[in-house]
């Protein structure tokens, strides 16, 4: 995984792993996930990808998600 931080604000990260099965009868499992925060005062906002391919070792299966939030700190 890697973070930048664009400014005292802003940061980007890039998140991979994968699961390496000892069974060849099954595809190797690679998850993606970017993601970027912006913090203003005391509110956050952070939006991020997530990719998902071969889960739990099945070739095709695959599944792609967005998460989107907004936190205050009071």
């Amino acid at each position: 995984s890697i973070s930048y931080a664009l400014s005292e604000e802003l940061s980007v990260s890039l998140y991979t792993y994968t699961i390496d099965y000892e069974d060849s009868s099954h595809s190797d499992q690679d998850s993606t996930r970017i993601s970027v925060s912006y913090v203003m005062g005391s509110m956050t906002v952070k939006a991020a990808r997530n990719d998902v391919d071969n889960i739990a070792g099945t070739a095709a299966a695959n599944r792609s998600a967005y998460d989107i939030s907004l936190a205050f700190a009071f």
